[in-house]
């Protein structure tokens, strides 16, 4: 099963930074599952502050990363956790926020980027296991994609196959992943023009299998 990114909040240290006071009181907001309110208080930290390339900017823009993915705004944290990695005065830090980019990348279908992510964490840190996990997972993926059948581009859904789809769309939004991969997967055994969904089909399996992660 794909391995996720447990989303550290770093902790911050330098009392009396304006931008660092931001960042605690987002951490405690993300704490209690607040992640908009989060995501805004890690921006007025960094907006106070200059210098974009410190420790505190760093982490801000990880844990701002962080907060967005939890709202599922997986291209806008993809794009704080690079603005982390840019900023990272350390190889630990840079390893974070690649694996972080990395998960983000996965959450929007990505796939290649997320492998590409998940290779510059490896480069820094081999003994990296989640990171491994994932790369190997997509790997996996990918190559089954390649290998497998696709249907004739004029494959035409049924009126069936649409309704389908948009009861998938709609479990989705519930954040019903596996239950919305499934209804696709036996809606397929049904009408064979739910293949025109395939690619649609095969992001769901993605994402369901990383919700469904520990």
């Amino acid at each position: 099963m794909f391995a996720r990114c447990a989303l550290i909040l770093l902790l911050f240290g330098l009392f009396g930074d304006t931008g660092a006071d931001h960042g605690r009181t987002g951490n405690a907001l993300y704490e209690q599952g607040q992640y908009a309110e989060a995501a805004a208080a890690y921006r007025d930290g960094l907006a106070a502050i200059d210098d974009t390339t410190g420790t505190v900017y760093a982490a801000l823009q990880n844990n701002l990363g962080a907060a967005l993915h939890r709202q599922k705004q997986y291209a806008a944290a993809r794009s704080a956790f690079q603005r982390a990695v840019r900023a990272a005065s350390s190889d630990e830090a840079r390893v974070r926020a690649f694996f972080n980019a990395g998960t983000a990348a996965a959450g929007t279908g990505q796939l290649q980027s997320a492998l590409d992510d998940y290779r510059q964490a490896l480069l820094l840190d081999p003994t990296h296991q989640q990171a491994r996990y994932n790369y190997e997972y997509i790997k996996r993926q990918m190559a089954q994609r390649q290998s497998g059948t696709q249907p004739p581009p004029d494959v035409e859904p049924s009126d069936y196959a649409r309704r389908l789809k948009k009861k998938a769309e709609a479990m989705i939004a519930r954040e019903q992943y596996a239950a919305a991969a499934d209804l696709m997967t036996e809606g397929l055994k049904e009408d064979s023009t739910v293949a025109a969904y395939r690619d649609f089909i095969g992001r769901l399996d993605d994402i369901a299998q990383i919700a469904q992660s520990p």
